[in-house]
Parts: C-alpha cells; sequence; structure tokens
C-alpha cells in the first residue's frame, strides 16, 4: 500500500491496487459513495479504467446522486454494471409488511401496515422509525400515530429545519404543487436563482422525488404535509398571487389538470372547471375518473348541464363506479343532442355497455352489441379496445372463456401509439384472468395475473379501481393455488376500492376469499361478516349474483362443520333469493347461473339431511351441477360437484364412489386447485376415507404409473420443491440440504417456506405426511 501511496500516477495506482487485489484469496467489495462529486475526468478516467480491469475477486459498488452524473460523463458507457435506482433501493408494500411482521410478531395488522407503507412510500429509514416506535412499546392502535409522528419528526429536525432560510421559504411556497419542475419556480416565486437549489434538495434530501427519466418532481407526502402547514400562515395575498401565476404557468405547458387545480385555489371556480373540460377526455384516458368524479362533485345540477364537454368523462367515471345507474341520464343527454356524430354516438353506446357490466346485466350488454358488432370507421382509436373488452366480457358470461380470450387478446394487434389507454389494457389482463379463474385453471390465472398486477400497479398506482379488480383476481387464484401466505396483504386497504368501483366477480372473489382464509383460520365471526358483506353489497346494488354466491358460501361453510339445520335452513333461503330475485330481473342470461347454484346448494342440504331419500336426491343434484357446470365452462363447479356426487355414491354405498372421487381429484390437480385438494383431503380422513388422488389399488382400476405420479407432482411442486421433499423424507436438515443442492441455507429456508404453503402444513413432518397423503412420493 505505501507504494501505491507513493505513485503520482493515478492509473498507474490503481492498476498495483488491482494487483494485490487479484491475490487475495477472497471476495472484495469496494463501495465508492459520492462519485458524482469526482471531478468529471477522474470519474470518466480512473472509474472507467477501475470497471474495465477489475479482476473476478473484486466487487463495485458505486453510488452517485443523481445516478445520471454517472451516465453523462460515460463512465459506465463500456462496463457490464447493475444499475439500482431510489425506485429499486424503496421496499415493496409486501417488504414493508414483512419488516413489521418481524418487529410485531403475531400482533401485526396487515391493513395499517399497509397505510403505513403509502404514507412514507416504502422510504426505508421511514419503515426504520415505525420499527423503533413499536419498539419503544407501541400497541397496535398507536402505530400508526407513534411511526407518522416519529417521522414527521425527522422531516422537521433532521432535514427540512437544517436547510438555508431560502430553501425552506421555497418548500413551503410549493407544498401545494403536486408536480414541481426546475423552471416553474421563477414563473411562480418570481426569483431566477432558485432553480439550482431546488436541484441539491432533489439530489441530497428525501424531500423532493423524481421519477427516472422525467424532469418532473414531487414532493414528499409527510413532507408536504407538514410544510403545508406553514404554508397557511402566509398572507392570503401571496398565496392567492401565487396560484394565479401557477396557473399561467401549468397552462402555458399544457399542464390543464394541475392549472384548474390553482385557479380553484386561486378562488377562480370558472377558469377551473373549464380548465377540467378541456382535459377530461385525456384524464379518463390515463385513469383519473375518480378526479373527473370529484371535479363533477363541484358542480351544480344546472352548470352540469352547460358544459356538454363534462358530459362524456362523467358518464365514463359513474358508469365504472357502484353508481352506475347515475350513468344513464347523462347517455340520454348525449344521444339526443343534434346532428350527434357515429364517432360520439358509438361511444355512449360503450358507456352503457360498461355500465350494464358493472351492474352485472348481460341482457343490455347483450344488446348493445347487436347494435355495434363492430367499431365503426368513424370511431376513435380508443374506443377500439373498450369494445374489444365487451365483446369478450358477453363471451364470458355465455360460458365462452377461450372466445373470451381471443376477443381480449385482439388488443395485442392494434397500434398502441394510437389506442393504448392504461385502462383498457389492463381491463384486458382482468379479462384474461377471470377467464382462467372462470375454468378453474388456477395455475395459469396465477401465472397471468401477477404480472399484469406488477404492470397496474406501476402506471395507475395501487389503490386505482382497476388494481383492485386485479388484485381480487389474484388473490383468488392464489388461495385456490395455495398460496395464501400473502393474501391478505393483496387485499389490504383495497376492499373500500373494490365496493364502490368493483366489478361483480372481482368483488365476490375478495370476499369469498377473506372468508375461506378466515374459517380455515378458525375466525368464523370474521368469516360470516365477510359474507354477510357480500350479501349487502349485493342487496344495494341489485345483483342477485352476488347475494347468491354469498349465501351458497354460508351453506358450505355451515355444512364443513356438520350444522345440518343450519344448512337446511340457508338453502331454503338461497332457493326463495333465486326464485324471486332473477324473476324479477328478467335476465334470461343469469338462468343457468341461478341453477347451477341452486343445484349445489340443493347438494349440501341433501348431504346434511343423510338419509337414504335425501342422498338420492343429493345424487341427483350433484348431477345437474355437474352438467350445469360443464355447459357453463366453470371448472372449479364442476369439480366440487363431482366430488359431492362420489360422498353421495359413498353414502349409498356404490362401488363407483372411489372412481368418480379419484376423477375429481386428478381434474382437480391438473387445474392447479390445490385448496379444494386439500379440503377434500381433510373431509376424507375425518369419514374414513382414502384421500390419494389414485382410486384404491385393491379395486378393479389400474395403478398410476410412475410418469402419471411424475405429471402430477410437477402440477403441484417446482423441481426444486420435489428435490427438497425427497431429501426431507431422508430427515436432513435445512443446512444438510443445502450442501446436498449447492443452494444457501437462506434459499433452502424460502423453498421450504413455500412447500409448508403448498401442502398446508404446519412443519416438517405433517409435509411429509401431506405429500403422501397426496400421492406425491410413495416412500
Amino acid at each position: 500500500m505505501e507504494w501505491i501511496e507513493a505513485r503520482d500516477d493515478a492509473q498507474e495506482a490503481m492498476t498495483g491496487w488491482l494487483a494485490e487485489i487479484a491475490e487475495l484469496s477472497v471476495e472484495v467489495l469496494l463501495l465508492l459513495d459520492d462519485t458524482h462529486l469526482l471531478p468529471t475526468p477522474a470519474r470518466r478516467e480512473v472509474l472507467s479504467y477501475l470497471l474495465g480491469n477489475a479482476p473476478a475477486n473484486l466487487h463495485i459498488a458505486l453510488a452517485a446522486r443523481p445516478t445520471g452524473a454517472l451516465v453523462a460523463s460515460g463512465t459506465l458507457s463500456t462496463a457490464k454494471v447493475t444499475r439500482v435506482t431510489a425506485s429499486d433501493l424503496r421496499f415493496r408494500p409486501d417488504e414493508t409488511l414483512t419488516v413489521l411482521s418481524a418487529a410485531m410478531g403475531s400482533g401485526s395488522d396487515v391493513e395499517a401496515g399497509v397505510h403505513l407503507h403509502e404514507l412514507i412510500e416504502g422510504w426505508p429509514l421511514g419503515v426504520q422509525l415505525a420499527v423503533a416506535a413499536l419498539k419503544r412499546g407501541g400497541d397496535l392502535e398507536g402505530l400508526f400515530g407513534a411511526a407518522t409522528a416519529d417521522i414527521r419528526r425527522y422531516f422537521v429536525d433532521a432535514v427540512i429545519d437544517r436547510q438555508p432560510a431560502d430553501a425552506v421559504n421555497m418548500l413551503i411556497r410549493l407544498a401545494d404543487f403536486d408536480v414541481i419542475h426546475v423552471d416553474l419556480c421563477p414563473a411562480v416565486l418570481e426569483r431566477s436563482d432558485l432553480g439550482p437549489e431546488l436541484l441539491r434538495l432533489r439530489d441530497e434530501t428525501p424531500l423532493l422525488l423524481q421519477a427516472e427519466d422525467s424532469d418532473w418532481m414531487r414532493m414528499h407526502p409527510l413532507a408536504r404535509e407538514i410544510l403545508r402547514e406553514r404554508l397557511n400562515h402566509l398572507p392570503k395575498a401571496e398565496r392567492l398571487a401565487m396560484s394565479q401565476r401557477a396557473c399561467a404557468w401549468y397552462v402555458d405547458h399544457g399542464l390543464y389538470e394541475e392549472a384548474a387545480h390553482h385557479a380553484f385555489i386561486a378562488g377562480d371556480v370558472e377558469t377551473a372547471i373549464s380548465l377540467i373540460e378541456r382535459s377530461s377526455h385525456q384524464m379518463t384516458a390515463q385513469g383519473k375518473s375518480a378526479a373527473v368524479l370529484a371535479w363533477y362533485q363541484r358542480l351544480r345540477p344546472d352548470e352540469l348541464q352547460q358544459r356538454p364537454g363534462f358530459w362524456t368523462p362523467v358518464a365514463w367515471a359513474l358508469a365504472m363506479s357502484d353508481r352506475h345507474a347515475e350513468a344513464q341520464p347523462l347517455i340520454d343527454l348525449i344521444l339526443a343532442q343534434p346532428e350527434l356524430s357515429i364517432e360520439a354516438r358509438f361511444e355512449a353506446h360503450l358507456i352503457a355497455g360498461v355500465a350494464a357490466v358493472f351492474a352485472d346485466r348481460t341482457d343490455r350488454l347483450a344488446a348493445i352489441l347487436e347494435k355495434w358488432p363492430e367499431p365503426p370507421p368513424e370511431a376513435r382509436p380508443e374506443a377500439t379496445p373498450v369494445h374489444c373488452n365487451l365483446k369478450a366480457f358477453l363471451a364470458l358470461y355465455r360460458g365462452q372463456p377461450d372466445q373470451a380470450r381471443l376477443e381480449s387478446g385482439r388488443i395485442a394487434n392494434l397500434d398502441r401509439t394510437q389506442t393504448y389507454s392504461p385502462v383498457s389494457y389492463a381491463f384486458a389482463d382482468y379479462i384474461t384472468g377471470l377467464s382462467y379463474l372462470w375454468e378453474g385453471r388456477f395455475a395459469l390465472a396465477h401465472h397471468d395475473l401477477r404480472p399484469a398486477l406488477n404492470r397496474a400497479e406501476e402506471r395507475l398506482g395501487r389503490c386505482h379501481p382497476v388494481t383492485c379488480l386485479l388484485a381480487a383476481l389474484l388473490a383468488h387464484a392464489s388461495w385456490e393455488c395455495g398460496r395464501s401466505a400473502d393474501i391478505a396483504g393483496l387485499l389490504a386497504g383495497r376492499l373500500a376500492v373494490l365496493k364502490r368501483h368493483g366489478l361483480p366477480d372481482a368483488v365476490i372473489s375478495a370476499y369469498t376469499t377473506l372468508a375461506r382464509i378466515a374459517d380455515q383460520e378458525d375466525r368464523q365471526d370474521q368469516a360470516l361478516d365477510f359474507l354477510e358483506s357480500l350479501h349487502a353489497i349485493g342487496q344495494a346494488q341489485a345483483m342477485p349474483r352476488l347475494q347468491a354466491t354469498a349465501q351458497l358460501e354460508l351453506v358450505r361453510l355451515h355444512a364443513r362443520r356438520g350444522r345440518t339445520e343450519t344448512v337446511l335452513e340457508l338453502n331454503a333461503q338461497l332457493d326463495t333469493l333465486l326464485r324471486d330475485r332473477c324473476a324479477q330481473i328478467r335476465d334470461t342470461s343469469l338462468i343457468p347461473w341461478a341453477d347451477l347454484l341452486a343445484d349445489l346448494g340443493r347438494a349440501y342440504a341433501f348431504l346434511a339431511k343423510n338419509n337414504t331419500p335425501s342422498i338420492a336426491g343429493a345424487l341427483e343434484a350433484a348431477e345437474s351441477a355437474a352438467a350445469l357446470a360443464a355447459s357453463m365452462k366453470r371448472g372449479r363447479d364442476a369439480v366440487e360437484s363431482r366430488l359431492l356426487r362420489a360422498e353421495a355414491l359413498r353414502r349409498q354405498g356404490s362401488g363407483d364412489a372411489s372412481a368418480v372421487r379419484a376423477e375429481g381429484m386428478s381434474l382437480a390437480l391438473a387445474g392447479g386447485m390445490l385448496q379444494l385438494l386439500r379440503e377434500a383431503g381433510e373431509r376424507a380422513e375425518a369419514v374414513g376415507v382414502r384421500s390419494s388422488v389414485a382410486p384404491d389399488r385393491s379395486e378393479s382400476s389400474p395403478a398410476l404409473t410412475a410418469k402419471q405420479q411424475q405429471i402430477r407432482a410437477t402440477a403441484l411442486l417446482t423441481a426444486k420443491e420435489r428435490e427438497i421433499l425427497s431429501l426431507l423424507s431422508g430427515n436432513l436438515s435445512n443446512k444438510e440440504i443445502a450442501l446436498a443442492m449447492d443452494l444457501s441455507e437462506d434459499t433452502i429456508k424460502w423453498h421450504m417456506k413455500n412447500l409448508l404453503s403448498k401442502l398446508n402444513a404446519g412443519s416438517r413432518k405433517h409435509a411429509l405426511a401431506r405429500a403422501r397423503q397426496l400421492g406425491l412420493f410413495e416412500h
């Protein structure tokens, strides 16, 4: 090292140091912080040489604020590097929940954790401050308040109050701005020297956040809240003057929504509404229907009549909510306009079609698509994906999930530069996932919905209605696939959005999944509460399918617990509901649904009676349900009907019971219905029936071949999980398994956690027993 220190030439010294590192027999990590402060020649020459000539045992981490300084200097042009941005370093919701769960143990609250994550936007230090607040002895109720207080104190004491006075004054005056640009400061604050200070705050503090490849910044929500309190103490005249200048600047730059916000603050309501009217179509295309509705609430009814530019965007926003009935008067206004263009007429009917989907009225949707089987040539390009999605919904509700995927898949062939809307394309993902759930192909649904949800969260935000729809379906698929660990996090903070903006199937998925989880965890009071809430939503919105599904789920829940009288009473209520409500609506598309739910309910009720005549009735109901499910391509319902039929045959003493049951279990495994397999296995254990997927080998049916066993195991577990299971059967420890597979012990622990979750096991021994029970291996 002395020789290196004595060198005048930096490259020569670097060569000597790299040679010494190469001779070491250990891995070396070199961390260089604040590399943006190095002179540009040093960044370009020394760092480039270092990165280009590093030996294999040297790992280099460079930190810069912003990272663009390294890119601009050419330092990274020839090196193979992994770039980690600020967004990569932020915690995801599941990571925040994991940290809080580790701190709180069994007392963790997912809803509170998600709320905290949204407040701090995944800021790791914010999570650390929250954990510190917990360790001081804060209880669950006090978590949010204590953590928020600590983070606010950090912003005030450690960040805001340590800035120069000019910087603090600037931040206070920018606290009412949703988006901030370096050129905005001179226009609004009437000072041309604040731009460099704004960039310094962006680079050196957590106060300002900036997306990659964007010049726009925004203030951290908590810091903004603190600074807004100080802003309110400024003279009103000064605040109004700033808002007026901001409005003018935003208008000059084409940001009409932001301009309207500041016009409204300045008290110029007329200008604000006019600006929103100009941008409302764009807001709708970007998925900002909630903002459109917020502006709509500020209008008097007579004002809305005078602003036809508002009619279509507001109708879209109302159609995609629980207020879908309120869209029809606006649609009528649009259609009543003289000399209405074909483009506008087509869009008005599209809005009516979307409202029909949200109202669960397939008959209305069919009537609209009969008028418009294809988009007219005059239609706006962005209307075409909506039409594709509506045709897909209709195909799905008619029992054609494959056709639904074909229709929604047509969006991929459109010109995205003209037709793209994050909402329409996310709805296409929703339909694809729902079609797989419809068919009972839960593994495929999970595979498609996970990346779709990630895209929606990135483009629309975590709590956007369409994002919540995707999360509800993913939660459903996760439950059926046996991956229940992350479901609470998926749905946390989203139920309220689903109640207001949820499609029927998404609402059903969310509430029934949460009810099933609660029931499995012996929290029956919560399970009943979820199902009663689902029933109430259906009643409030005149959706008999929601009510009937909730009622059938109650029948299932009590049937599992052997409550005969309750099952009979609930099933009688289900029959009455289906008969009365479906007759009121006269939607013929509901008839197969009603018959299927009625047959399933009767099968459970007859089995609950458990006498000779009722068993025959259960067999007849199960066979009818199976036929209906097959005609509608309802995969899970078909398997459930088959298992109910097998149980009725078993109670009759029929020799076909085992074969029918085995076929049902095989179909369940093929579709990834692991939860249904577990429940069927548990019921079989309770009555002493073999729960293997294969039929009893003492009967005439042939034994499964080794290849068939391997195919079934593949559907349940990954290759690594099967290998770990095999080694686990040899009583090896995690460390021994890690050595045998040449993996880290942490990786083995992660796979082991997945194994226990998939097999619904509480221990390693239990996992082996469950694997043998499902026929995953013989020894």
